[in-house]
């Protein structure tokens, strides 16, 4: 009797492929640094513009409510083009409003220039994971969208922190200038990475943007229909954990200088969040593809840990304890926020069957209702206690540990 065949090596992606998913990550750095823009610089914006620092969190709030409503229709009226040119134009559309940032003057301008980020945020993070997708063999699927969404935890790493940095030395519209060159470099790279490759080959994952236009994302008999319910029921354990997160993030610089006193260590706590975050996305591409629950599971656990300690930075103890076990929880939550955005976008994805773009589509409103859920009720407890805000993070953060502990909603393949 012959030996069994041993199990065939996961196929590997190449150069070309890699250098393209880099771009595509390249892509969500630049939209994620403007996002959270505010984060690092909400006080000097806030006496810039004479308005408090409760109204400049709600522009990250407001942004995610504009987002999440346009989404969807977004989406579909995207469908009308191809993928690639949907992402060009969103990263187009990006660059007006960093530069309707740098000149804003008043917080009327400057919310007109979050409105039209907004207006394209949905497409660029509905087709982005299923772009890369397209582009590696689908045992490598979840590694891709560690890849891509490793952008998200290098805007964290350099893009928040080096915002503020850079901020406090030249000014924040200075800033949004150097990022809206920095997108424009992004954009012309995206024109290259997303032309179609010379190949006698099939590619390797006949996913919807190898279908005819008008037709990506569509059941078939080989491709089929979207799961709504799992893909529902994991989208909403996704807001809720969005919402415990924007909830204290929105208020990171707030947060910070609480815990030590000084401002200071904003910059510090946030590059130290941005590190974890490409940890937590590196493991998280190890182990979502051939483990995706236990992963799921590890990753609540941590974020809930995260921001538990965080609360705890507020005890009545020395300032260098607080600081010590703040720099700790940062840490633990930044890893496990950056690996929690690989772990949900899979899970749809996976689910999805032939519709990958609108099944994203429907997460990415999801999330952006958790952004601004979570903003939004951050600002309605400044005025309480700060270190209320790590506190209610954790407890929903529990709440969601439990939910993917019973449910099980990420599914295995």
């Amino acid at each position: 009797m012959s030996a069994a065949a041993p199990p065939a090596a996961p196929a590997r992606i190449d150069a070309p492929t890699a250098a393209r998913l880099a771009v595509l990550a390249g892509a969500t750095f630049v939209y994620v640094t403007f996002e959270v823009f505010p984060v690092g610089l909400i006080h000097d914006i806030a006496a810039d513009l004479d308005v408090g620092a409760g109204r400049i969190g709600l522009l990250i709030s407001g942004y995610a409510v504009v987002a999440a409503l346009v989404t969807i229709p977004s989406v579909a009226l995207a469908a009308r083009v191809s993928r690639g040119t949907a992402l060009v134009v969103s990263l187009l559309v990006l660059v007006v409003a960093e530069l309707l940032a740098a000149v804003a003057t008043g917080f009327a301008t400057m919310a007109v220039s979050r409105v039209a980020a907004a207006l394209t945020h949905g497409v660029l993070w509905s087709l982005i994971a299923p772009a890369a997708a397209t582009l590696v063999p689908r045992e490598r699927v979840g590694t891709a969208t560690a890849v891509v969404f490793g952008g998200s935890s290098l805007a964290a790493i350099v893009g928040s922190p080096g915002t503020a940095l850079v901020g406090e030395l030249i000014g924040w519209r200075a800033t949004a200038l150097l990022l809206a060159a920095a997108t424009v470099v992004v954009t012309l790279a995206l024109v290259w990475a997303l032309r179609p490759r010379q190949t006698t080959t099939a590619p390797p994952n006949d996913g919807p943007a190898a279908a005819p236009p008008g037709t990506a994302g569509r059941g078939t008999a080989d491709r089929p229909a979207v799961d709504w319910p799992a893909v529902l029921t994991l989208c909403a354990v996704a807001v809720v954990l969005v919402v415990a997160h924007f909830l204290s993030y929105t208020y990171f610089a707030v947060i910070v200088t609480e815990v030590a006193g000084a401002s200071g260590a904003v910059v510090v706590l946030l590059a130290v969040f941005g590190g974890a975050g490409a940890v937590g996305t590196y493991l998280i591409g190890r182990h979502n593809d051939s483990a995706p629950q236990r992963a799921a599971a590890v990753t609540m656990a941590a974020f809930a840990i995260g921001v538990g300690l965080l609360a705890l930075a507020f005890a009545p103890v020395p300032t260098a304890v607080r600081c010590a076990v703040a720099a700790v929880a940062v840490a633990v939550w930044g890893g496990a926020f950056a690996a929690a955005g690989p772990v949900f976008q899979t899970g749809v994805m996976r689910l999805a069957g032939g519709d990958a773009d609108r099944a994203s589509s429907v997460y990415v409103t999801g999330f952006q209702i958790g952004i601004a859920g979570g903003s939004a009720l951050g600002a309605t407890l400044l005025g309480q206690p700060v270190g209320r805000l790590p506190l209610i993070s954790a407890v929903l953060a529990t709440a969601v540990l439990a939910t993917v502990l019973i449910r099980r909603p990420v599914p295995v393949s």
